[in-house]
């Protein structure tokens, strides 16, 4: 070999370890979260609904642009489940989206008594953190204000069960997010079932682990409960409930709710069933096309990792401050499923020679591989496990075969999320445009359970 060929092989064989410790501390950071949610005990966490509870004044707050096609069926579906009278759907629309706005109203004079209608003053689309502080503003200045408010989308398929359970914590909490999975979609639909996996790894996981730890708990956008006091504290301290022109402000709300001194919980809470596990949670279509998934995982990563970091900065305690890292790292992990399998093709073909590791990088290696193969083996385990307590089957194969898929649209979304803070935002500095993500609802709300 040359001298520059020698140089060039070293740094590749720098690049093997670093990357295989890369790797390293993120599976010990996941193994961290599993230890946590299982010192944590079953029933911490698998919490059985028991008691009658009077729901109070409720008002779902539903933000529209666009959704003349769903809106109807949506309102028709959740009403046909949610049967008390106390719960009222707010639909929020704009003056010139005249196909939502006249289903909207449609639907309103159809249930009077169950539905209204907010139309913002702006012309649309705006943000959906623009449209709520509207609709908040608006329902929450009235001196008959409902006691919770409940956030929404569009494509929800709402569990009429966690109307009771947002009452019965609201009596100690101001902040409720109950949990969110994905509709089942079938082993055929690669992408859209990666979001079954995730949601219910996260859900039963993590956000266990951050409730038990006193930690933030982001809110999902959706399931999400706040208390009037919560609503009007944010409305007379910062004269807005969510921070306008973000594009995650459902998860910068609640951090911002716990650095204000309110009580979050995550209430992931079981019904009383005979059989298995039942969530009382909300449940969604994610898209199912592979532009729409990387689409919409972008603004996620986005938000979460980039803009989060400049609009709530790292001010935090401890726990926070761990999971605020946990947020944030797949602007850098989201790569490296990729870099290592280039780095181990190239080890493959003997581009890259590793028995000409020194002793110590060599050990250091063959430790760090042996445990991320273990890791790997863990966590595909969790999601099998994960999945089961969700939907109730056992899918080792589909977990398979949605693996890579998942990782292909984690790392081109982050791709694109770098691009965005580096040009369109001037490091998330600006605000940026961003377009809808069409939805999907199922046939028959009757039956959307898993």
């Amino acid at each position: 070999m040359s001298k520059h060929t020698v140089i060039m092989h070293d740094y590749f064989l720098v690049g093997v370890l670093t990357i295989s410790l890369l790797v390293s501390l993120c599976s010990l950071d996941d193994a961290f979260i599993d230890l946590l949610s299982l010192s944590i005990g079953q029933d911490s966490y698998r919490t059985k609904s028991h008691g009658s509870v009077t729901v109070p004044k409720t008002a779902v707050f539903i933000a529209n642009w666009d959704e003349a096609e769903i809106i109807g069926r949506m309102v028709e579906g959740n009403l046909s489940r949610i049967d008390n009278p106390d719960v009222v759907i707010y639909l929020g629309v704009y003056p010139n989206d005249e196909g939502t706005l006249r289903v909207a109203q449609e639907v309103a004079a159809k249930y009077p008594d169950r539905v209204k209608v907010i139309v913002n003053s702006l012309n649309g689309p705006t943000s959906k953190g623009q449209m709520l502080n509207e609709m908040f503003e608006q329902v929450f200045s009235r001196h008959d204000a409902p006691e919770l408010a409940v956030l929404h989308d569009s494509e929800d398929v709402i569990d009429p069960r966690s109307f009771a359970i947002y009452a019965r914590f609201a009596i100690r909490y101001d902040f409720i997010q109950v949990p969110v999975f994905s509709l089942h979609r079938g082993r055929h639909d690669l992408v859209a079932s990666t979001y079954m996996d995730e949601f219910a790894e996260r859900h039963t996981r993590e956000m266990i682990v951050r409730n038990a730890l006193g930690a933030a708990i982001p809110s999902a956008g959706v399931g999400t409960c706040l208390t009037r006091e919560l609503v009007r504290y944010f409305l007379d301290t910062y004269g807005r409930v969510l921070m306008p022109s973000t594009v995650t402000e459902d998860y910068i709300l609640g951090v911002e709710v716990k650095r204000a001194g309110f009580r979050s919980i995550f209430a992931a809470v079981l019904a009383d069933a005979d059989e298995g596990y039942d969530y009382i949670a909300t449940r969604e279509f994610f898209p199912q096309k592979l532009v729409a998934a990387i689409k919409q995982r972008t603004r996620w990563i986005y938000g979460n990792s980039f803009e989060g970091a400049a609009k709530l900065g790292w001010q935090a305690s401890a726990w926070d401050i761990y999971f605020l890292f946990r947020d944030r790292k797949g602007a850098i992990a989201n790569f490296l499923p990729a870099a290592s399998l280039i780095l181990w093709t190239l080890v493959f073909i003997d581009v890259v020679e590793v028995d000409t590791m020194t002793e110590g990088m060599a050990t250091t290696f063959a430790v760090s591989m042996l445990f991320n193969v273990a890791m790997s083996i863990v966590r595909y385990v969790t999601r099998v496990v994960a999945n089961y307590q969700v939907y109730g089957t056992t899918d080792w194969i589909g977990i398979a075969l949605r693996w890579p898929v998942a990782m292909y649209i984690n790392m081109v979304s982050t791709y694109r999320a770098w691009k965005i803070y580096l040009g369109e935002s001037d490091f998330a500095t600006r605000p940026i445009v961003w377009s809808k993500t069409a939805h999907d609802l199922p046939d028959d709300f009757s039956t959307a359970t898993r």
